[in-house]
């Protein structure tokens, strides 16, 4: 596998003379409920990077482990950058890559915070910086990926720290997995025009958890949607022309 942070100089340079993509997972240090470790969306876009890697030997960055988490920062642990910070990050990070002559850089996002900043840096960054390119998944959002979640747990009413993000989990890091801490709570995420901000989020999630009680999930859940994530990620990367 192609790694950028074990690759010296010299064989990134070698690299780049037969391929101008790479993989950039982005993730985020922040709560995951009463039962997930605070690394719970890095280790997934990592994860799922590091698999779509090894199946189309395309270079893989080294995880970005902070992201935009402010409206979580009621919960102890949960380290956030401010949109503007993230933004700046991930432009800085977008034109390094292009100065070295990566011209297709394909994002996979662990957190949902991170997707308005990610757009917002892509938008900067292109602007002067002819055929540059760039893609993202996050597993949540894609139908394709989220249908494994359905079809082996049911519907669900969201997917933060619940059943799917925790079946990923236990099969990714089950270490970073302690589901004997669970209140066993549902906590359904309902519309509403108000946004959630740092003032409301531990009132409408206690626990930290948006969606079914995550007591449901297993690790065959988790290995089918790694699975899928990756097999996505890499037709993605593989078709991009």
């Amino acid at each position: 596998m192609n790694l950028l942070a074990e690759m010296s100089w010299e064989q990134v340079k070698e690299y780049l003379a037969r391929d101008d993509r790479v993989i950039l997972p982005l993730g985020s240090t922040e709560e995951h409920g009463r039962h997930l470790g605070l690394g719970t969306d890095s280790f997934e876009a990592e994860a799922i990077a590091r698999g779509a890697g090894e199946v189309t030997g395309v270079a893989v960055a080294p995880t970005l482990n902070y992201g935009m988490a402010l409206m979580q920062m009621a919960f102890p642990g949960t380290l956030s950058l401010r949109p503007t910070t993230l933004i700046a990050a991930l432009e800085d990070l977008l034109r390094a890559l292009y100065r070295h002559g990566f011209r297709r850089v394909f994002v996979v996002n662990g957190h949902g915070g991170n997707a308005a900043a990610l757009s917002s840096a892509a938008q900067m960054a292109t602007q002067d910086a002819p055929g540059l390119r760039v893609k993202s998944f996050e597993w949540w959002t894609d139908a394709e990926s989220y249908r494994v979640v359905i079809e082996m747990l049911g519907e669900q009413v969201g997917s933060h720290a619940s059943p799917g993000e925790t079946a990923l989990m236990l099969a990714i890091c089950p270490r970073a997995v302690y589901l004997e801490r669970s209140t066993g709570r549902d906590a359904p995420v309902k519309p509403s025009r108000e946004m959630t901000t740092v003032q409301n989020f531990a009132q409408k999630y206690p626990d930290g958890i948006m969606g079914r009680d995550p007591r449901g999930a297993t690790r065959e859940v988790g290995e089918a949607l790694l699975k899928k994530s990756v097999e996505i990620c890499a037709r993605e990367i593989a078709g991009w022309t």
